[in-house]
C-alpha cells in the first residue's frame, strides 16, 4: 500500500493541484495526506474528485496559516482516533478481518519556541495506543546535524528535543532514498537552507508487520513566471521554423534594454502567428479532411490510387503526430515522452477513470456496509425502484 504525504504550501495554487494529481496518477497512493494548504476544509475536501480517493478528512487553515487534509481509498477501513490543528490520528485496517494499525499525520509548529507542543502532543498519543504505530509529515524539525546544509549549524538543543520523544515513544526512522533533504529555502550563496524536516517514523511492531516498507523523497516542480513567446512543440516538426524566427528576429528594432526586447518578442510573436495560421491551419479539421479524402480514393481505386493514398497516410499520419504533442503541450502532461504514443497513455487514463468509477460498497439501512456485487446489485436496484415508485405517487 502506498501513502503520499506532502507539505503542499498552499493547494488554492492550480499548479500545485495538478503536480499533485499527477503524484497520485503516477503513484496510485491509498493515502494522501497534504498539510499547509491554506484553504478552508469545504474547498480542499472537493479535491477527493479530482483524486479519485473519495474520503477526505479536512481541518480548514487559521487565515493563510495551516490546514491539513487526509484522503484515502474507499477499500480501506478507517477510523479516527483523534484530531488538531497539528495532526490527524487514525486507526486503519485494509480487511475488516484484519487487526488495525495506527497511523498519525504531523505537520509540526513552525515557531521554535512552540515546538515543545508537539512533543508533548505525542507522548500523550503514545499513551493510548500499544499496538504498530507509524507517524509520517513535517515534523519541522530535523534529527541531526548532518540533516542540515548551511553555513550556520542548526541548534543541537532543539534536536535533542525531538531525538529525546521519539525515544520516549519507541519510534525509530525508517529511513528513505532520494536527495538527503525535504525542505530549500531557494535562496542564494550564504543565505541557502536546506534540511530534512519530514520523515517517516515507526515502532518495532509497525516495522515488523510492514518490514519492507520505505520512503521516497519526491521532487516537486515549479517554474517562474517569466517572459515568453507563444510556442508549440509540433512547430518544429517543420524545418522552415528556424528560418521564420531568424527574419522576425533579424527585423527587431534596436536597443538592448527591456522595453526594446518586449517589442522585439511581440513582433516575433505576431510572426509566428501568421506562419502557424499559413502552415498548419486547424490541425483537428485537416486531420478530418485528410481522413475523407483517404476514404474518397480508396473508394474510387485503390489500386489506380495507390500513390496519392499513400501520400495521404503519410501526411495523415504526421498530423496526427502533431495533434498528439499539440495536446501534451496543452495539459502539461511533461512526463509523457515524445516516442510514448498516445494508445499506452490514454487506456493507462482509462484504466484510472473506471477505477475512480468503481464503486466498492454501499451502505444498508442499518448503517453497516456491503461489499458483495449480488447484494449490491439488488440494494441499487430496490432504491431506484422505490424512488420512482415514490415519484409516480
Amino acid at each position: 500500500m502506498n501513502a503520499l504525504a506532502w507539505n503542499c504550501r498552499g493547494i488554492g495554487n492550480p499548479r500545485t493541484v495538478h503536480e499533485l494529481s499527477g503524484f497520485v496518477r503516477s503513484l496510485h497512493p491509498k493515502i494522501v495526506f497534504l498539510c499547509e494548504t491554506r484553504v478552508s476544509s469545504d474547498r480542499v475536501s472537493n479535491l477527493k474528485w479530482r483524486l479519485g480517493l473519495r474520503n477526505c478528512l479536512a481541518i480548514s487553515s487559521v487565515g493563510l496559516s495551516g490546514g491539513l487534509a487526509l484522503f484515502w481509498d474507499e477499500s480501506l477501513y478507517v477510523s479516527l482516533l483523534s484530531q488538531g490543528d497539528r495532526h490527524i490520528d487514525v486507526l486503519i485496517k485494509e480487511e475488516p478481518s484484519q487487526a488495525p494499525w495506527r497511523a498519525t499525520f504531523v505537520y509540526g509548529e513552525p515557531r521554535v519556541e512552540n515546538r515543545y507542543k508537539m512533543w508533548d502532543l505525542l507522548r500523550n498519543l503514545c499513551g493510548e495506543w500499544a499496538g504498530p504505530w507509524f507517524l509520517m509529515g513535517d515534523f519541522n524539525e530535523a534529527m541531526w546535524q548532518y540533516e542540515h546544509f548551511s553555513e550556520t549549524p542548526r541548534a543541537e538543543r532543539h534536536m535533542m528535543d525531538f531525538r529525546e520523544v521519539l525515544s520516549h515513544c519507541d519510534l525509530h526512522d525508517i529511513g528513505f532514498s532520494g536527495l538527503p533533504w525535504t525542505y530549500n529555502n531557494n535562496q542564494a550563496g550564504s543565505r541557502n537552507i536546506r534540511v530534512r524536516l519530514d520523515r517517516g517514523v515507526a515502532n518495532s511492531d509497525w516495522s515488523l508487520r510492514f518490514p519492507g516498507a520505505q520512503i521516497n523523497h519526491l521532487c516537486s516542480s515549479r517554474s517562474d513566471h517569466k517572459a515568453r513567446v507563444l510556442y508549440e512543440i509540433m512547430w518544429e516538426r517543420d524545418p522552415s521554423l528556424g528560418s521564420v524566427l531568424e527574419k522576425a528576429w533579424m527585423r527587431r528594432n534596436p536597443g538592448s534594454d527591456l522595453g526594446s526586447l518586449a517589442k522585439n518578442l511581440k513582433h516575433m510573436a505576431a510572426s509566428l502567428k501568421t506562419w502557424r495560421r499559413e502552415k498548419f491551419g486547424n490541425v483537428t479539421k485537416e486531420i478530418e479532411r485528410l481522413r475523407s479524402l483517404l476514404e474518397q480514393l480508396e473508394g474510387e481505386d485503390n489500386i489506380g490510387n495507390r500513390a496519392e493514398i499513400l501520400q495521404v497516410k503519410i501526411n495523415l499520419d504526421e498530423l496526427l503526430y502533431r495533434e498528439e504533442m499539440m495536446w501534451l503541450q496543452r495539459s502539461r502532461i511533461n512526463w509523457l515522452k515524445e516516442g510514448d504514443r498516445n494508445t499506452r497513455y490514454f487506456h493507462r487514463k482509462a484504466r484510472w477513470r473506471a477505477k475512480k468509477n468503481r464503486i466498492r460498497k454501499l451502505k444498508r439501512e442499518d448503517g453497516s456496509w456491503c461489499a458483495n456485487q449480488e447484494e449490491m446489485k439488488g440494494m441499487a436496484s430496490q432504491y431506484f425502484s422505490d424512488l420512482f415508485l415514490k415519484t409516480c405517487l
